[in-house]
């Protein structure tokens, strides 16, 4: 700790209510589409929109936010970002239609979260040594992780109860008491004059925007450029790595030094993050929709249902630092990805029509204590990896992947989810025999262009078959969410490969 007047951990309670209003802001309005829709006289497009850009934006400015504590300081970038993330969430609170909705959450609250976000680790890798470290980030990973898991129940709350708008007011009273508390900051000014690499800024935002965009367009029944879109934002941040290595050799300021791809602790940190970013975006995208179209929940009920993973997950995100009694950071990490493997297979084989919240729970409990674990120790692994005067870049490519993987872990998983509905759904068909003369791909053919069509609302279904078509679909979902939950444990077999590199320090 750098300054003991400024209370052992005043940093942290700053950058976990950081972190708690730029994580909770889009899961707590997920649930509230409807009322945003009807307050506001717009459409759900609209307010996916709004959704979308807010992703986009954070993603594209977070390495340049965190280049510039490099060139300006840190709390000049914190206060510069939490003002404008601010002024973004007092106009969402009071906007009258989609247009200002859009100025203020999408926008303002972007590029005050991109500038905010890589910050807050900058500040705990540099107030924090040892063992608080690690605390510290546990407990910084926790708040996020907890902030997407109870967005629902608040968000379900006050858009139930009271209004929307209130979770976006709330927002603004976090942001002025952490005003009031700023004197527990202190600054970190730039060791040199850096200047801003214009052009490196402009290739990395472009690329990164790109492969971002693609991701979110990812819809096995549409017909976007998902892949031209994916290989431009590759071919710009290609070209972005030539453009800095050319500036680097010929000593110039770059905007990420490449130096810092040569860490194998940094790169691996990254993609075990990475995957299991996957997952917990995964089930926080399907567990809902599972529950409010099969089982009828509504926002309040499926918060409360998925308050084991939020429970568990906050607990051991906090008190993980405990096991370093028994085992390194790498086997603690192991063995949370063990534990979320267990969950995940423990929901894959309860999932079906009639499912219950109290069926899930075992699954629920398991995957949020591994989740835990890994959120404990994966930051601090990863940043130990960066050279120190590499903090900030390695600050903002690591903020940079976790919005990606909760981008990929959003669109694959709703992709899973509809693949799988269309082949529960062709299989029933063939197997009921009513079709004899139709192949099983004919059939299939013909249940892509029928949910197309209803997609675009150009074919309904009459009333008398209503019943048996809902009783069909609500099967093919519990079966897809199977589907689902199989491509979660992939992704953790994955990040579990990568955990091997990992370095094998000791407790």
């Amino acid at each position: 700790m750098k300054n003991d007047e400024r209370g052992k951990w005043g940093v942290l309670y700053m950058t976990s209510a950081a972190m708690l209003i730029m994580t909770i802001d889009m899961t707590m309005m997920n649930v509230s589409i409807s009322a945003l829709v009807s307050d506001l006289n717009t459409t759900v497009l609209g307010i996916q929109l709004a959704v979308s850009l807010y992703t986009l934006i954070m993603a594209a400015f977070m390495i340049i936010g965190a280049k510039l504590a490099d060139i300006v300081g840190t709390k000049k970038v914190f206060v510069v970002g939490l003002s404008i993330y601010g002024a973004g969430t007092t106009l969402a609170t009071i906007a009258p239609n989609l247009a200002i909705l859009l100025i203020g959450w999408s926008v303002l609250e972007g590029v005050g979260a991109a500038l905010m976000m890589p910050v807050t680790i900058t500040y705990i890798t540099k107030e924090y040594v040892g063992k608080d470290r690690a605390f510290a980030f546990g407990v910084w990973s926790a708040v996020g992780g907890a902030a997407a898991a109870f967005g629902p129940i608040i968000g379900g709350f006050f858009t139930t109860y009271l209004t929307w708008r209130l979770g976006f007011g709330m927002e603004v009273l976090i942001v002025a008491g952490m005003f009031a508390k700023m004197k527990v900051l202190g600054d970190y000014p730039p060791i040199k004059k850096i200047k801003i690499d214009v052009i490196g800024s402009i290739l990395v935002a472009s690329g990164l925007f790109m492969i971002t965009l693609s991701i979110l367009m990812i819809d096995p029944l549409g017909d976007a450029p998902v892949m031209s879109i994916f290989a431009m934002g590759v071919v710009s941040l290609v070209i972005f790595a030539f453009y800095e290595r050319k500036r680097m050799i010929a000593g110039k300021d770059t905007l990420v030094d490449l130096h810092i791809f040569k860490s194998r602790t940094f790169i691996f940190g990254n993609l075990v993050s990475l995957f299991f970013q996957i997952t917990l975006a995964g089930i926080m995208f399907s567990l809902p929709i599972f529950l409010q179209n099969v089982r009828g929940y509504n926002a309040m009920d499926t918060g409360i249902a998925v308050l084991p993973t939020s429970v568990m997950m906050f607990i051991f995100s906090i008190y993980g630092e405990k096991f370093r009694k028994y085992m390194s950071p790498k086997r603690i990490v192991q063995l949370g990805i063990g534990f979320a493997f267990v969950g995940i297979a423990l929901l894959m084989i309860v999932f079906s029509p009639n499912t219950t919240s109290l069926q899930l729970a075992p699954g629920l409990a398991f995957y949020g204590t591994g989740l835990g674990l890994i959120f404990s120790q994966i930051t601090d692994i990863t940043m130990s990896g960066a050279p120190k005067k590499l903090e900030a870049e390695a600050s903002g490519l690591f903020n940079s992947q976790k919005q990606l993987g909760m981008s990929l872990g959003t669109s694959f998983i709703g992709a899973a989810l509809i693949l799988g509905m269309i082949d529960n759904i062709t299989a029933k068909i063939y197997q009921s025999g009513y079709f004899p003369d139709a192949s099983k791909s004919e059939i299939r053919a013909k249940v892509i262009d029928w949910l197309m069509k209803m997609k675009s609302g150009i074919i309904g279904i009459p009333p008398q078959y209503m019943d048996a078509v809902q009783r069909i679909a609500n099967s093919a979902l519990a079966n897809a969410m199977n589907t689902a939950m199989l491509f979660l444990m992939i992704s953790l077999i994955i990040g579990g490969v990568f955990s091997v590199f990992l370095p094998n320090d000791e407790k």
